[in-house]
C-alpha cells in the first residue's frame, strides 16, 4: 500500500513536496519500529503511485517481503523539487549544468533529518536506530544520498548510491569537476555503489575510484561495501529499477556467499584500466561486482594490478585472468592492444531545417557545432571503452526522433576511431508528459 502526503512544507527550503510512503504488507504500527529507507526523486520511485519512468521499488519490495529475503520495512519516496533538484542534491559545489545554481544539499539535509523523519516517526512507527535507516538515490540523487550518509552516518547508517553524479564532464570541452567529497573517515556501516556501462558523460571511472577509496578506509569488499558494473546498463530508471533489489538486499538483507560467479571479459589498451571484478550472484538474488575477488593471470607482461580486481594494460598481448570468490572460479582471456588509451569520435547529425537556429544540438550529452543549414558536427577524443546511449537532444526532454516518432538511441562502445552519421527527422514537444508535472 502507498498512502501520498501532499504538499509537505519544508521550513528550512521555504517550498513543498508530495511524499510517498510505501507500507509493507501486514502493515501495523503496533509490529513498528519498522526499518526505513528515503528514496530521492520521489515521483519515480513507485509503479502505483507518482510518474513513469518508475523504479517501480513497491513492486519489488513486495516481492523480496513476500519471499521473506527482506524483512517488512517502510519505504519513503520524496519528491524532487523540479527546476531546484540540482540545488538541493548538491552539498559540494552548485550544480554545474545551472549558471545560477546555488549549493542547497545543507538545507535539504535539514529537511529530512530535522523535519519529514520526525513526521514520518510519528506517523507511521519508522525506527531512528542508523543501523535500520537508509538513504538511497540514482545520479543526483545519489550524489545527495552519498552526502546524507557520510555527514550524518548517526541518522542513516545504510545507503545506496545508484550511478552516483560525482563529476560534471563539460559537454564542450570535457573538462572535468569533481561534485563531491571525499571524505576522510569511515561513515555509515553499510555502502552500495553502482554504475552502468552505457552512460556517457555519467563515468565508470569515478565511481570505481570512490569505491576504491572506501576500501582504503576500511570498508570490507562484498560485506560493508558492495559495487556493480553493469557494462550493457544506461543512465535510466529502467536500469535502477533492475538494480534496485540487489541494492536492498545488501543495506537490509542477510550477507552470505555467492552461489554464481560469471567473468566480464574484454579488451583493454596500454596504459587504460580494465575491471575484472567478476558478477557475483548470492542466492536471494543480489548481484554485485566481487571487488574481493582473488585475481591471478599468465603470462604476467600484458597486465598489473593497480586496484581491488583491477588491472592496467602494460603491453600489448594477452592473458588469461582467474577470478576466485570463495570456492568458485571464472577464467577468461583479456586481450591488451597497443594505442592510445583514448580515441577520436567523429559525429555528424542532420537535423530538420525548422530546428531553432540558436539551439544546442546534443549526441549522449556532448555539444556539437551547427557547420550548416540542418547539420550539426562535433569530434572529440574520449576514452576507450566509455558507453554512450546514441540519443540526440536539445536539451531536457525534447528528443530526436527516428522516421516512426521513436526518440533515437544508437548505443555505442567507443573502443576505437570511428564516424557516426544521424539523421533527425524531428523532434518531441518537451511540454508533452512532463514528469515534473502534478508533482
Amino acid at each position: 500500500m502507498i498512502e501520498t502526503l501532499t504538499g509537505v512544507r519544508s521550513r528550512a527550503l521555504g517550498n513543498s513536496r508530495d511524499v510517498f510512503v510505501y507500507l509493507p504488507p501486514g502493515h501495523d504500527p503496533a509490529a513498528g519500529p519498522y526499518p526505513v529507507v528515503i528514496l530521492q526523486d520521489g515521483q519515480h520511485v513507485f509503479a502505483a503511485a507518482g510518474l513513469s519512468p518508475s523504479w517501480r521499488v513497491d513492486e519489488t519490495l513486495d516481492d523480496l517481503i513476500g519471499r521473506g529475503l527482506l524483512p517488512p520495512l517502510v519505504a519513503v519516496g520524496v519528491s524532487n523539487a523540479g527546476d531546484q533538484r540540482g540545488n538541493e542534491y548538491s552539498h559540494v559545489a552548485p550544480y554545474p549544468r545551472d549558471p545560477n545554481g546555488v549549493r542547497k544539499g545543507e538545507l535539504y539535509e535539514e529537511f529530512l533529518v530535522e523535519e519529514l523523519l520526525p513526521e514520518l516517526r510519528e506517523r507511521y512507527a519508522v525506527t531512528a536506530d542508523p543501523a535500520a535507516t537508509a538513504v538511497m538515490g540514482s545520479s543526483m540523487g545519489g550524489l545527495v544520498s552519498y552526502h546524507l550518509a557520510f555527514r550524518r552516518p548517526e541518522v542513516f547508517g545504510l545507503v545506496a548510491a545508484l550511478s552516483p553524479f560525482l563529476v560534471f564532464v563539460d559537454p564542450r570541452t570535457l573538462e572535468e569537476t569533481p561534485v563531491y567529497r571525499r571524505f576522510d573517515a569511515r561513515g555509515p556501516r553499510r555502502v552500495w555503489l553502482d554504475i552502468g556501462g552505457m552512460e556517457g558523460l555519467i563515468m565508470v571511472r569515478p565511481v570505481r575510484e570512490l569505491a576504491e577509496h572506501l576500501l582504503d578506509l576500511g570498508y570490507a569488499p562484498d560485506d560493508e561495501l558492495r559495487y556493480l558494473h553493469e557494462p550493457s546498463a544506461p543512465h535510466h530508471e529502467d536500469a535502477w529499477a533492475a538494480r534496485a533489489g540487489s541494492a536492498l538486499l545488501h543495506l537490509f538483507g542477510t550477507a552470505g556467499p555467492p552461489v554464481l560467479l560469471s567473468g566480464t571479459g574484454g579488451e583493454t589498451a596500454t596504459g587504460q584500466d580494465l575491471d575484472v571484478a567478476p558478477i557475483a550472484e548470492r542466492a536471494d538474488g543480489c548481484v554485485y561486482s566481487a571487488l574481493g575477488a582473488r585475481v591471478t593471470w599468465q603470462p604476467a607482461g600484458p597486465l598489473k594490478s593497480v586496484g581491488h580486481a583491477l588491472l592496467e594494460g602494460v603491453e600489448a598481448g594477452a592473458a588469461q585472468v582467474v577470478a576466485r570468490t570463495g570456492e568458485l572460479e571464472v577464467s577468461e582471456r583479456v586481450t591488451v592492444v597497443d594505442g592510445a588509451a583514448d580515441a577520436l569520435l567523429d559525429v555528424t547529425v542532420v537535423v530538420p531545417l525548422d530546428t531553432p537556429g540558436d539551439s544546442p544540438v546534443y549526441f549522449s550529452g556532448l555539444v556539437t557545432t551547427k557547420v550548416a543549414p540542418g547539420v550539426h558536427h562535433g569530434v572529440w577524443r574520449l576514452p576507450r571503452g566509455v558507453g554512450l546511449n546514441g540519443a540526440v537532444g536539445r536539451g531536457w526532454r525534447c528528443d530526436g526522433l527516428d522516421t516512426d516518432g521513436f526518440p533515437i538511441r544508437t548505443p555505442l562502445r567507443h573502443d576505437a576511431d570511428r564516424r557516426v552519421w544521424v539523421r533527425v527527422a524531428s523532434w518531441s514537444d518537451p511540454a508533452q508528459n512532463d514528469p515534473h508535472a502534478g508533482s
